[in-house]
């Protein structure tokens, strides 16, 4: 039995091209990149040519952008900030975040709520997309940031983030500026952002969905946002993380990037026609359903199950035949509660109960989506008890 992995959207496995530039990094700059000797310095050099690659990519300037251990860190920090605000300031604070957010987003804006900070949620319609139409009645004056992800972790829902720019600018009043962040760490290298023109202040992506390394991140700040680092003891990062920074996992990250930019346009095509097959491959058996299907989504991602059929049965189903897939995020796994984003969507409870996530990525085969789909189809009839064309 060939294991068949389809769950790019946890972590993807390292791309030949990043482990090629890890490699050669741990040999060409040994040094600390604080350090002032010439290996010191060879090693600085390094990470901000890491570094200035990674804010072409994002449409950022390279002092705009600082490396951390990856998006959760990085949604915290940009959450976080608005507790200093309510505190410097000595006046009210409100967040507004989607209601899809992943749990870094959203328990991070349930810890302000513990401490003094008044959070909304930005409502999502059937698809899973952002209803704008709700943002000028959550607005107030001392809105001082707000987050929407790029795309959604869970169903690939591509969300609309210029267009809530726009609007938010437009509601803006005299020197007030309502800060916005923008979770793209499913969406970065999958599909064309540009998150500098659509006026974003701060952006959080990470290397291991890419296909590069695990344990690096990076968060792009607008000029003016300055946070409070979560960890103290250096002046590494312009002071906002400290901590001896990793050279070889930089350059595995720029590398990761750089490939996923240069073949995205081939990749995405054939993803999508990936999707297409399993969807199709699927549809006629009984209760099938698709979560997102009428909305953009990112090229490599399927949320869907079978009525009946409950996922976390048909997850370990599949695991036991070599095929990984998911049931949602990999930040809740194990936990086994009900998806926060599908009842977002207001969908019955039993495609709640039912959805699988499946995503594939850079090494993923026609010859594989077509086995995924033949043991889905006979996990299903097997959990259905032979039933599969009666119901």
């Amino acid at each position: 039995m060939i294991p068949i992995y389809l769950d790019y959207n946890a972590t993807a496995p390292l791309h030949p091209a990043a482990r090629e530039a890890m490699l050669s990094a741990l040999d060409a700059w040994p040094g600390n990149p604080s350090s002032p000797h010439a290996h010191g310095q060879a090693a600085r050099n390094a990470l901000e040519e890491a570094r200035a690659g990674l804010a072409g990519l994002l449409g950022f300037a390279r002092r705009e952008v600082i490396f951390t251990s990856g998006g959760s860190e990085s949604n915290t920090m940009v959450l976080r900030w608005a507790a200093e605000q309510a505190v410097e300031r000595d006046a009210p604070c409100h967040v507004i975040v989607s209601a899809i957010e992943h749990p870094s987003v959203l328990e991070s804006a349930a810890w302000l709520a513990a401490h003094g900070v008044s959070v909304d949620y930005l409502p999502v319609n059937g698809e899973g997309v952002a209803e704008l139409d709700a943002l000028e009645a959550l607005i107030r004056p001392e809105t001082r940031l707000i987050s929407l992800m790029a795309a959604n972790n869970e169903t690939g829902v591509v969300q609309p983030v210029a267009e809530l720019t726009a609007r938010v600018r437009a509601l803006e009043d005299g020197g007030r500026r309502v800060w916005v962040h923008c979770d793209a760490v499913q969406a970065f290298g999958r599909i064309p952002l540009s998150l500098r023109e659509w006026g974003v202040d701060a952006v959080t992506v990470a290397a291991h969905k890419l296909g590069g390394p695990k344990g690096i991140g990076a968060l792009a700040l607008r000029e003016g946002l300055t946070l409070t680092p979560l960890v103290l003891g250096g002046r590494q990062e312009r002071g906002l993380r400290a901590g001896t920074e990793s050279v070889f996992l930089a350059r595995g990250f720029l590398a990761a990037a750089e490939w996923m930019d240069a073949h995205r346009e081939e990749l995405a095509g054939r993803l999508a026609g990936f999707r297409a097959l399993l969807t199709e491959r699927l549809a006629g058996l009984a209760g099938f359903f698709e979560n997102g299907a009428a909305a953009q989504r990112l090229p490599n991602t399927v949320n869907l199950g079978f009525e009946g059929v409950p996922a976390q049965s048909l997850l370990v189903a599949l695991d036991l035949r070599g095929v990984s897939v998911s049931t949602g995020s990999a930040c809740s796994s194990g936990a086994l509660e009900p998806s926060h984003v599908l009842q977002a969507m207001a969908l019955p409870a039993e495609n709640v109960e039912s959805a699988l996530r499946i995503s594939m990525g850079f090494a993923t085969t026609q010859a594989e989506v077509e086995r995924c789909a033949e043991v889905i189809a006979g996990e299903v009839a097997r959990l259905r008890g032979g039933r599969q064309g009666a119901e």
